[in-house]
């Protein structure tokens, strides 16, 4: 038994054996971190609007805006098996939320984002990973 396999059990090896490079999982992920990027394009829009925190400064929408685009862009390189495309995705979502966080609003839908993003995106992902290039 290796030192791996102690610290963390055995690991079923069927979950690594991919059958098909899009499958159903892989797209419904894709398609939830793809709306997971239009929160923000959302949210900048109706700010913009001064339905969304109304009387702040055009630039936090406009950061928001921003997010929102490396978001998406991040999904469509992730459905094309680029690895920038999961740091991407992974990296704007994260700063969109320490964004939120550090001008002292909580953004809710944003954590929860991340928490699926770790719980139910990441699993059809890494069993893919030798796809990315």
């Amino acid at each position: 038994m290796s030192n791996d396999e102690e610290i963390f059990g055995k690991r079923p090896k069927q979950y690594f054996e991919v059958g098909e490079k899009y499958s159903p999982t892989f797209k419904a992920a894709c398609i939830f971190m793809g709306f997971l990027g239009f929160i923000p394009i959302l949210l900048a829009i109706l700010g913009f609007l001064n339905y969304y925190f109304p009387g702040k400064p055009a630039w936090f929408f406009a950061a928001n805006l921003i997010f929102g685009v490396l978001m998406i862009f991040g999904v469509v390189l992730l459905y094309r098996f680029k690895k920038w495309g999961v740091y991407l995705f992974a990296g704007a979502l994260v700063i969109n939320i320490l964004f939120h966080l550090s001008l002292g609003w909580e953004e809710l839908d944003m954590i929860n984002g991340l928490y699926f993003f770790i719980g139910f995106a990441l699993v059809p992902i890494i069993p893919r990973w030798k796809y990315f290039k």
